[in-house]
């Protein structure tokens, strides 16, 4: 970390934690029943007309908590977005990524306020929740960027470096599936059952019972892709005499992940258990980003694939030469 930029490697840290915690909070609404607790919304925090309710019961704690928290999280992202314009040492890249945080944080409450609007529609709802994922990882390259220094570009890395890329966009289709079975009220239509849908039934003829095992099918099979993406990774870190140890935390977390997906059903949608499912799901896919970024040069796949080739012309002139008469 340069010692001139410790402010903004602090906000940016501390805009992650507090954008994280959101996703915690948010995740609480829905299980408790209490997304339209407060049905009005004006661009700022209020709860039926007020900023601080006399009356927090029914739900107003969660839903207005919520929204009270991601006020908050607006601010820390607005306040970051401008200090980082103002800071040309940054690069233009770094620079546009804060400008656009600020522009998702400010989808994204638009989009929780046409969910109430719209009385909960599904599709606004899964919206609200895939755009919350985006930007979570747009914070973490910035965290990254202003962290650190850009890694030495390595030819090992080219390849695995596409498949932590494929992987986070397997991991951000499975939570917009995710979010789909929740706001359709599908997470308990299969009952209890772990393997299937029911008694004797893998596969069920109704559609939300389809839709909820299409999510399981898929939540596996990203884990399995995941943990061999995670180590080749890994063996690419070693080979460039690097510590493994950013690979191996997907690994950990998509196992952690299918664990509370399990349990869920299990518990019959325990909240705490519902609520830290969405959470590790960001975790997932925000250790990703991080592991993109660590595979480096941060932020440009063109020069890692430039390094590759250069890295590979000795190579390449050694075996000319070898054939040559």
């Amino acid at each position: 970390m340069k010692p001139d930029r410790r402010g903004l490697t602090i906000l940016s840290i501390a805009t992650v934690v507090a954008t994280w915690l959101l996703l915690v909070i948010g995740g609480l609404v829905n299980p408790t029943g209490s997304s339209m607790a407060c049905p009005d919304w004006y661009f700022i925090p209020t709860c039926n007309g007020q900023v601080i309710p006399a009356d927090w019961s029914g739900g107003i704690l969660y839903e207005h908590g919520h929204r009270m928290w991601a006020s908050g999280v607006g601010l820390l992202t607005l306040v970051l977005g401008v200090w980082m314009w103002r800071r040309r040492d940054l690069g233009d890249t770094t620079r546009r990524l804060g400008l656009g945080a600020i522009a998702l944080v400010a989808l994204q409450g638009t989009l929780g306020g046409i969910t109430v609007k719209l009385n909960l529609s599904w599709v606004v709802s899964t919206m609200h929740l895939v755009t919350a994922m985006i930007f979570f990882s747009v914070l973490i390259i910035i965290t990254g960027r202003v962290l650190a220094a850009p890694a030495p570009p390595s030819a090992r890395a080219v390849g695995p470096r596409a498949l932590v890329v494929s992987a986070a966009l397997l991991v951000a289709f499975q939570i917009a599936l995710g979010g789909i079975v929740r706001h359709l009220g599908a997470g308990l239509v299969c009952g209890d059952d772990w393997l299937g849908c029911g008694p004797g039934t893998f596969w069920p003829a109704g559609g939300a019972g389809q839709i909820h095992m299409f999510h399981r099918v898929v939540g596996y099979s990203v884990a399995l892709i995941l943990l061999v993406v995670a180590g080749r990774a890994a063996r690419a870190l070693q080979q460039d005499g690097r510590p493994s140890w950013p690979a191996r935390i997907p690994a950990i977390l998509v196992l952690v992940q299918v664990t509370l997906g399990l349990l869920t059903v299990a518990s019959g949608r325990s909240l705490w258990i519902v609520t830290f499912h969405t959470a590790v799901a960001g975790l997932v896919l925000a250790s990703l980003v991080a592991l993109y970024l660590t595979l480096g040069p941060l932020g440009s796949p063109r020069r890692a694939r430039e390094a590759g080739r250069a890295a590979l012309q000795p190579t390449l002139a050694a075996l000319h030469a070898e054939v040559s008469p």
